[in-house]
């Protein structure tokens, strides 16, 4: 049972906490805001879209407010409590400080638990319409992915530049320069055009452009000889009206890839995950283990009989008896191997990149999934850290508190980046990746918790600096003399 004490203590930390939690979430949305706004701003799009779109894709930050706002709350809750003497009071009257905790220690779970809810159920959700939104925008607006005197290559085979856009959407070009990708012996061709009209077609896969008032240079050389062009005369071609439909598939998936990073994970659950995350494990496993197999046999066995014979059959054995062989086929099979090891490293060098790539995006998909549980944890470890610190501080406001709320945040957040970098780079196991910045500052909080209930003064400068005065001060001759009181 609640009682007074406890109902004042949750009060005076949910006041900052509503204080804190706004202010960081709208510094951390508007500077989401400023390095995405580029993408949207003057591409015919409203208010509205850009706020709720922002909207979707910047809910992810408050698995981050939400820790750091319980930390910077619980030290300026407890360490305005020291510097009223509140703390003294509760404590002369034989309440402990694991006991002041306790209340607010209960609430910090409920916002745990909230958390996790959000992360698992809300957060998926809202990641899936943001990526419906771009999708939208790319599928009914493929104006916007052309700036004004730019080339923009994003339609595949073509290099697109226009001076003016104008109009719904951006519809209307002008100044039209339209040049075809091709390879010095094929066909090439060039449109200028002096207006351009973007129609809406029913294939949205294809976006259909209305040129007025231009010209067509193309010079046919596919399967000429090189006299044959050196003779042959540019051709230009004057229309009035031209209709080009232009293959613009590929820019709606660049689209997608671009804004939401293809990764279909972050729009599943934790359950969701589990099987995903399963099933990929075991494909990569079985990629692993058909690239280890085929290296071996092919290096023990002679590449005109590689098709006929069986895997399993020789798995982690040789096919032939090495003691067995004379002396000249233990020289062929030793050149034969260095041979093959010497091929082997090269293409396993070429599949690098594509093995580190199955690697990261399966430590992508595990790390998300445990944050959605470590984000969680990380809120009670930042509680156990920030109430017994804000008690050895002793100070409240937004001074001293604010600066070693940041501190150890940063500390936190340079943590969880290492690990994870580590873990994408296969160095280091993925689930420990996720947990290992929780487990670090665990101990931390353990640690200023025993501090706290001992009334240490460990923050106290003079502690650290009165051994090092008295060191000193025995090299230094005293300047008292017998009269000195009289001066």
């Amino acid at each position: 049972m609640l009682k007074k004490l406890d109902w004042y203590i949750i009060r005076n930390f949910f006041e900052p906490f509503l204080f804190i939690f706004s202010v960081l979430m709208f510094i951390f949305v508007v500077q989401y805001a400023f390095t995405q706004m580029d993408m949207f701003i003057g591409k015919g799009l409203t208010a509205w879209d850009i706020t709720k779109l922002l909207f979707y894709l910047g809910l992810d930050v408050v698995r981050l407010v939400l820790p750091l706002t319980i930390l910077l709350s619980a030290i300026m809750t407890f360490g305005g409590f020291g510097e009223r003497s509140e703390l003294a009071a509760m404590k002369s009257a034989g309440i402990s400080l694991v006991r002041i905790m306790f209340p607010l220690f209960g609430f910090v779970i409920v916002m745990s638990v909230g958390l996790y809810y959000f992360s698992d159920v809300v957060l998926p959700g809202n990641q899936k319409r943001a990526r419906n939104m771009l999708y939208n925008i790319a599928r009914t607006r493929p104006a916007l992915s052309f700036e004004e005197g730019i080339f923009s290559k994003s339609v595949p085979s073509f290099s697109i530049k226009i001076d003016k856009k104008s109009g719904d959407d951006d519809r209307n070009w002008e100044k039209v320069f339209i040049h075809k990708n091709a390879e010095a012996f094929q066909d090439q061709q060039t449109i200028l055009a002096e207006k351009g009209l973007i129609v809406p077609s029913p294939d949205n896969h294809y976006l259909k452009l209305e040129l007025y008032d231009g010209f067509i240079y193309q010079d046919d050389v596919n399967s000429k000889d090189f006299n044959t062009r050196k003779r042959q005369q540019a051709t230009a071609v004057k229309f009035d009206t031209l209709v080009q439909h232009l293959d613009i598939s590929e820019l709606i998936k660049t689209s997608l890839d671009k804004e939401s990073g293809g990764d279909s994970y972050r729009y599943r659950s934790y359950a969701e995950l589990t099987p995903y995350i399963d099933s990929t494990q075991k494909s990569n496993a079985s990629y692993y283990k058909d690239i280890t197999k085929r290296e071996f046999f092919t290096l023990v066995s002679e590449p005109e009989k590689l098709d006929s014979l069986n895997y399993n059959d020789y798995e982690e054995s040789f096919p032939y008896d090495w003691s067995e062989q004379d002396g000249d086929a233990k020289v062929q099979l030793v050149r034969n191997a260095v041979k093959q090891v010497n091929m082997d490293k090269n293409n396993l060098e070429g599949r690098g990149q594509e093995i580190k790539a199955a690697g990261k995006f399966f430590s992508k998909m595990v790390i998300w999934q445990q944050h959605i549980i470590a984000y969680s944890v990380t809120c009670l470890v930042f509680f156990l850290i920030g109430a017994p610190l804000g008690s050895i501080i002793r100070k409240g406001g937004v001074g001293m508190p604010v600066v070693v709320a940041i501190i150890i945040f940063i500390i936190f957040y340079i943590i969880s980046l290492y690990m994870e970098n580590l873990s994408k780079n296969l160095i280091l196991n993925t689930y420990w990746a996720s947990w290992l910045p929780n487990i670090l500052l665990f101990p931390l909080g353990i640690y200023f918790t025993i501090q706290s209930m001992r009334d240490s003064d460990i923050f106290n400068i003079d502690i650290y600096l009165d051994p090092v005065k008295k060191f000193f001060g025995r090299f230094v001759k005293s300047k008292n003399t017998e009269h000195s009181r009289y001066q």
